[in-house]
């Protein structure tokens, strides 16, 4: 994934949080792999037609929302987060990876 896409994907997930802080949850909610995951997908929905303009963008960003990617493709994509420096989305991405693992096929 293009290191402006995975920070751009970081952001929002940050925004996001912040906003539901402030509604009154804390950051532990999202440490539940099905809040996070949802919360990912959200982000993509209000962020869709920003996504849909940029072609490239819109192919990476679908790699991790779809239920087809596989855990190892969402960790290698948290691996590079976390290699690209503090990018929290990295951590939210394994903890999805774990999640659609326990997930029945």
């Amino acid at each position: 994934m293009r290191a402006d896409h995975l920070e751009k994907i970081n952001s929002w997930f940050l925004e996001e949080i912040a906003a539901v802080k402030a509604e009154g949850a804390s950051v532990e909610d999202f440490e539940d792999p099905g809040v996070a995951d949802l919360t990912l997908r959200k982000i993509f929905e209000e962020h869709f037609e920003e996504i849909r303009t940029a072609a490239d963008l819109a192919d990476e960003t679908f790699v991790v929302v779809s239920d087809q990617a596989s855990p190892l493709d969402l960790r290698k994509i948290a691996l590079q987060a976390r290699e690209q420096g503090d990018l929290g989305i990295g951590h939210y991405l394994e903890l999805i990876a774990d999640y659609r693992e326990r997930q029945p096929l």
